[in-house]
């Protein structure tokens, strides 16, 4: 071939190459639980995202969840933001975390009247969505029949928050396990108790995001002197850790404690624990009088400020949080839907547990204490102190209100 015709070959291959390649690659990059990175229904609309975006790859950074928050800020601060992160929004957009999703939300045809109340509050700020809801859960109660039968006790003993110390001792007298249940230092945990007895940390405004702290509540004080005396007691083994969320199951499962609190994912982990979980009850955690209900758990997706890709990364949260997805997140990995819609499924119909698990989610209230970080770390220091013996709950508890209120005061 003449040298004149090659070149010109060269140059019509080159101009056909740039034609056929005319959309940038891109790289989608994403900041997960690692527990939730693994999971296949996750990796597999990951997967399917990339064969349906031939020019995005979706790099995955997994994390454990509690360090999720500092990650996003630090990547942030280098210039190297995650374009979708996995946590809480509401506290990712009080820190100044999350950017607003409001438009995409009215453009996608989101509707709040979709989700539950306590999921649409985890994305909420302000009154501004700053995230997608992924699941729901909250703390119960799980118990064997045979266990109460064994020592005497029956269901509506654990109904009333009065009777549960005084159970928990028969339990352990009776012998039907070394200890009644364990007891950690987790913060979600504990405000679980609290919200089960009528208590409350901090309410905050809607409008202006200013926060209300109620540590000294009487029936928070209450409810964590309980926690107290069943570790002063001897009721529950040690150690105290703020997460203990697979130790306690593997305590249940292996009949070293008769109780266990925790939440439907703890399902899945008993199921792989040899344990038949139509032979597990699940009931509401013992309540107190007044406005009482449980925690909220699940987490939401949100889309970090600086984002190279908002609305690519939007798309692949809308996958995730699919109704498909979460039926498949509930079955295998004991995730809740964060849409009511979902819950008529036949799934839901067929599972006693996880019915009972659905009926407490209407109580469920968000942590909000998670939007105010450095307050959240003198609470669980004190809920440790008060677990070790250490302090006194009513000082320990007056003591976190007083820093809180001065925090407050300071950052006015």
């Amino acid at each position: 071939m003449p040298r004149t015709a090659l070149c010109l070959a060269l140059v019509l291959l080159s101009a056909c190459t740039a034609a056929g390649s005319s959309v940038e690659p891109v790289t989608l990059r994403v900041a997960m639980a690692d527990d939730w990175a693994s999971a296949p229904a996750v990796t597999e609309v990951i997967t399917q995202f990339e064969a349906d975006h031939e020019h995005v790859r979706v790099e995955v950074t997994d994390s454990p969840f509690s360090q999720i928050a500092d990650l996003v800020g630090a990547s942030q601060e280098l210039g190297q933001a995650y374009d979708l992160a996995h946590w809480h929004a509401f506290a990712a957009a009080s820190a100044g975390l999350a950017q607003p999703l409001g438009e995409l939300w009215e453009d996608h045809d989101l509707r709040a009247d979709d989700y539950l109340d306590g999921a649409l509050q985890s994305v909420t700020w302000r009154g501004e969505r700053y995230g997608v809801p992924l699941d729901t859960n909250a703390l119960v109660l799980l118990v064997r029949p045979e266990t109460l039968e064994e020592a005497g006790v029956g269901v509506d003993e654990l109904a009333h928050v009065d009777d549960f110390l005084g159970v928990a001792r028969r339990m352990v007298e009776q012998e039907v396990a070394p200890h009644a249940m364990l007891i950690g230092a987790s913060s979600w945990t504990a405000y679980g108790w609290i919200r089960a007895f009528g208590g409350e940390l901090v309410t905050v405004d809607e409008a202006t995001g200013e926060p209300e702290f109620s540590f000294d509540d009487p029936s928070t004080v209450a409810a964590l002197e309980l926690r107290a005396a069943l570790v002063g007691e001897g009721l529950t083994p040690s150690p105290f850790a703020p997460d203990l969320a697979s130790e306690g199951v593997q305590l249940f499962a292996s009949g070293q404690v008769a109780m266990h609190a925790g939440g439907s994912w703890d399902l899945p982990m008993m199921a792989r624990a040899d344990v038949d979980v139509d032979d597990v009850e699940v009931l509401p955690l013992p309540r107190g009088d007044g406005d009482t209900g449980t925690v909220l758990g699940g987490s939401s997706l949100f889309v970090p400020y600086g984002a190279a890709e908002p609305e690519l990364a939007f798309e692949l949260a809308l996958r995730l949080t699919s109704d498909e997805v979460a039926l498949r997140l509930a079955e295998e990995e004991g995730r809740l839907p964060a849409r009511s819609r979902v819950f008529d499924e036949e799934l839901f119909q067929r599972s006693d547990d996880l019915e009972a698990f659905v009926a407490q989610l209407p109580e469920a209230d968000v942590m909000p204490l998670i939007a105010y970080p450095q307050i959240a770390d003198a609470f669980r220091e004190a809920l440790e102190n008060t677990l070790a013996g250490r302090q006194e709950v009513a000082e320990a508890m007056a003591e976190v209100q007083r820093y809180a209120e001065e925090w407050a005061e300071t950052r006015e």
